[in-house]
């Protein structure tokens, strides 16, 4: 066992010099679906016992005899690691007791309480949580705290004292939810949640603890899971990418520009206007485009990433996956293969907005025995979105989709050379219990993963909406990943581990969602080393200030763009003075205060 981290008789931990404590106040547990709770400790029978493996050593406590619950039968393993330290928090679930498991909260929180203290967590891009914050933050996470969405980017939290520091990673983070509390004033209690897989708890779950001594920051611990990634074999670089498809290169530099086609708001969605139907449809042909991308290549535009909406018959977010054929009104197939074409005369980039996970009811293919099914046999619905009546399309089913429909799209000479799929790593893992296509949240991951590598075999640099560790080895660039609305002190966790390995845009203004107040887009795309966005409507003198803007983006991203962020730093107490360093040399000083930059490229690349 290295000498460095230990346990200690009342279950606390002691790594370099310091002791972690576990929350007095929390006790593990499992939560039943009819609202039960059973802590771990009302268990009748408790027996603990030390145990060595070839890995370290650890200690193995058995839970049994609940009452009520005659067969639940819980185990823990405490393992510290003799290789290098770290401490893994082992469940398994040998019999689920009677009722239904909704969750089971396993380990207790750590109670880092000191004064200086604050939380490292993936929430979107990433933000800082002092202990002492004073406002309540978190208190309500995306997706209830799923895992492999946009409520946490990676599957990691960490907290950070004088003393020390740790990092906790979840091992299967596609079937675990977590908690972040932290009332105004704090404190921090951070701690993850495992879910039932196809409504059983099959399998052994692992939170891996890692300790580092004092002296270790946010950046520190974001370098230390980029090792881990890279062990694993998640952080497929750019430069990779590139060399499989030509296309990724010719991102790098691009401004992104999202254009509208066809909008149609069916009167079941919560958007339709019932004040004023007429706005709830619009047309915007594809040579308006053409215009548009011939305008902006006069102007001095080089590299440009078109993005098309509703440009499929039914309209945007309406009767998907049956999208085809382009929409007859914007100009059908002629007018979409003219953009196409105009695209790649300009030395431009095209790509579509298309969607494999909402399943819309009126889509001329719906079958119900084709949306994801839950555990007791219902099909989860809603009516959020323009298209009205949804289920989820289980995501088995998916990759044979967007071959279906790529394939007419190039069958008709439609040239693309990038494309989104929507929220495939913005939404949570969909699990499915339909015995003819049975589907785990891991495996929705894999099915999805599957569709963006269908891509990429074609020329097709994919894309979708926000950004995710587990698409890291597939996806190239997305939507936006911006920070969340109600934000402590934020910070670029995803980009100090995955810089190099995809694109993200971020949106020019500063009142846009995602971009935290007193900063602009345009200066967190430069301290982020991002891609811009190019409006789709400016004129005259605004227009050219947007241009001018993307021309100093795509100047350092033509640096870093292939780059590792390797350092990021609060300049001053305010934190308006903030400062990024790439692995090439290059420096990004920005001053949100007074709106100003410098970029310092090393000797020779200027």
């Amino acid at each position: 066992m290295p000498a460095n981290v230990r346990l200690l008789p009342d279950g606390s931990i002691e790594a370099w010099g310091h002791t972690w404590s576990f929350a007095s106040d929390f006790s593990p547990a499992v939560y039943y679906t009819n609202g039960e709770i059973l802590p771990f400790s009302s268990a009748r029978d408790i027996r603990e016992a030390p145990v060595t493996t070839g890995l370290g050593s650890a200690v193995r406590t058995s839970y049994q005899d609940f009452e009520g619950h005659g067969d639940l039968h819980i185990e823990t393993d405490v393992l510290v690691s003799d290789t290098d330290g770290h401490v893994d928090f082992t469940l398994v679930t040998f019999a689920e007791g009677k009722g239904t498991v909704q969750e089971i909260l396993f380990p207790a929180p750590l109670a880092v309480d000191e004064k200086d203290a604050y939380a490292v967590v993936n929430t979107m891009q990433g933000q800082l949580i002092p202990t002492a914050y004073p406002e309540a933050v978190c208190e309500k996470l995306p997706f209830d705290g799923q895992m492999c969405s946009e409520a946490a980017y990676m599957p990691w939290w960490g907290e950070v004292t004088d003393e020390g520091a740790y990092m906790a990673v979840v091992q299967s983070p596609w079937d675990t939810k977590y908690t972040i509390s932290h009332p105004a004033g704090g404190p921090n209690r951070i701690y993850a949640r495992h879910l039932p897989s196809l409504g059983r708890m099959r399998y052994a779950r692992t939170v891996s603890f890692y300790f580092f001594p004092a002296g270790t920051d946010y950046v520190g611990l974001c370098k230390t899971y980029r090792a881990l990634a890279d062990e694993c074999g998640k952080s497929v670089t750019l430069r990779e990418k590139a060399q499989e498809n030509p296309n990724v290169a010719r991102l790098v530099g691009a401004c992104v520009m999202h254009t509208d086609g066809k909008t149609h708001i069916t009167p079941d969605s919560r958007f339709y206007n019932k004040e004023e139907p007429e706005k709830n449809d619009r047309l915007v042909p594809f040579s308006h485009w053409v215009e548009r991308v011939r305008m902006l290549r006069a102007l001095g535009v080089e590299k440009l990433y078109l993005h098309q909406d509703g440009w499929g018959q039914p309209g945007y977010d309406n009767q998907h996956p049956d999208y085809l054929p382009p929409c007859r009104e914007l100009g059908g197939w002629e007018g979409m293969k003219a953009l196409s074409d105009t695209m790649q005369e300009l030395g431009y980039l095209f790509g579509i907005h298309d969607q494999y996970r909402d399943y819309y009811l009126d889509a001329p293919s719906y079958d119900p025995d084709n949306a994801c099914q839950n555990p007791d046999g219902s099909i989860y619905g809603h009516s959020i979105w323009a298209g009205g009546k949804q289920n989820y399309l289980c995501t088995s089913l998916a990759p044979g989709y967007v071959k279906r429909n790529f394939e007419q799209l190039m069958a008709h000479g439609i040239s693309l050379q990038a494309t989104y799929l929507d929220v495939f790593t913005c939404n949570e893992a969909d699990e499915c219990a339909n015995p003819r296509h049975p589907m785990t949240r891991r495996e929705c991951l894999d099915y999805r993963a599957r569709c963006l590598h269908y891509l990429t075999a074609h020329g097709i640099a994919p894309s979708s909406e926000e950004v995710n560790d587990w698409a890291m080895d597939s996806q190239v660039f997305c939507h936006w990943a911006p920070y969340p609305t109600v934000v402590a002190i934020p910070v670029p966790l995803f980009n100090l581990v995955y810089h190099d390995c995809v694109l993200i845009p971020w949106k020019m203004e500063a009142e846009e969602w995602g971009i935290p107040k007193g900063t602009t887009g345009f200066l967190q795309c430069l301290l982020n080393g991002g891609m811009g966005y190019l409006s789709d409507t400016l004129q005259g003198e605004a227009l050219e200030e947007n241009i001018r803007q993307h021309k100093i983006i795509s100047e350092l991203q033509s640096h870093v763009g292939y780059e590792k962020m390797t350092a990021h730093r609060f300049l001053n107490e305010d934190r308006t003075q903030q400062e990024t360093e790439f692995s090439d040399g290059t420096v990004v000083t920005v001053d949100f205060a007074a709106g100003t930059y410098t970029l310092h490229y090393p000797e020779g690349k200027a």
